[in-house]
């Protein structure tokens, strides 16, 4: 694999009041990795799709990785769906794989194509992630109303539309399909877990923002159901309190986790970590090696 397509810029902006990630290849849109059949931390990189939402005007790019195993057998495997086209970064998490620490899985990876520009990058995952203004509360007032709002038709694209689509090539479990998403991921993630929960059944949240919705949405789902079928990690790293006060990263995750405690939904497995000396950068793998290792592990 030529070295240059795994040199990586980290990029940071602040939009719609949450502290958002883009890593971005320095070389994709002149030379692009070819992912045909690439063989990729022991196990294999389906070639990269193009699929659009209904409703969207945009594409999402779509990666698929399958397990070591994956060609040599005929059982099904756990799926892990990973937000802003990660894969790299949750296969580095699979590293225990290997070991028996946590078992093979297919991921599938979906955003926007590799090649696109920073700001676009973030335009189209801020609306993909963020739900509609009246869900999100006064921190998201003064953001325009076609700047978010799809978080409705993401989940309804990846549960309803690509997941179909995908079962029918690719030997999922059925029983068994993950969440991961980190920092605008992250919210998307309380979004689905406090709306739709049933639609995953194990939930990787990294550093979500902005705590009022998630604690609204919350309310509401309780006081129409008194069970909360999934098992959660929800992280944040330490210096994220100090360096990234504004976005509330810190607040979001120990109200949301002090929420789910204290309301003792039988079916709730919750496991929540701050890691240390880690800001909002450094803490994406530790906090995706160390989710998969909880929701996963042996």
């Amino acid at each position: 694999m030529n070295p240059q397509r795994l040199s990586w810029r980290r990029l940071v902006l602040v939009s719609a009041g949450a502290l958002i990630v883009a890593a971005v290849s320095t070389t994709a849109a002149q030379n692009p990795p070819a992912l045909t059949d690439q063989v990729v931390w022991g196990g294999f990189t389906e070639p990269a799709r193009l699929v659009r939402a209904k409703g969207w005007q945009w594409d999402h790019e779509v990666r698929v990785w399958l397990p070591p195993t994956y060609r040599s057998s005929n059982r099904t495997y756990p799926t892990l769906w990973v937000t802003d086209n990660s894969l790299e970064v949750v296969l580095a998490g699979l590293l225990g794989a290997g070991t028996g620490l946590v078992p093979e899985m297919i991921v599938v990876a979906v955003g926007a194509p590799r090649e696109t520009g920073v700001l676009e990058f973030q335009r189209r995952r801020t609306y993909d992630f963020i739900a509609a203004k009246s869900q999100m509360g006064p921190m998201f007032a003064a953001v325009p109303d076609s700047m978010i709002g799809g978080a409705a038709g993401f989940l309804d694209f990846l549960v309803n539309q690509l997941r179909p689509l995908l079962a029918k090539e690719y030997r999922m479990d059925p029983t068994d399909h993950g969440y991961a998403g980190h920092s605008g991921g992250g919210q998307f993630g309380l979004y689905v877990l406090f709306n739709r929960p049933e639609s995953f059944t194990k939930y990787l949240i990294s550093s979500p923002a902005a705590n009022q919705p998630w604690l609204d949405m919350e309310q509401a789902w309780f006081a129409q159901h008194k069970d909360l079928k999934a098992r959660v990690f929800l992280s944040a790293g330490e210096a994220e309190a100090t360096l990234y006060a504004a976005a509330q990263i810190a607040s979001t995750v120990a109200l949301v986790a002090e929420r789910l405690a204290g309301r003792k939904y039988p079916s709730l497995e919750l496991s929540v970590r701050v890691f240390p000396g880690e800001d909002h950068l450094t803490v994406l793998p530790v906090a995706y090696t160390r989710g998969i290792r909880y929701l996963w592990g042996k």
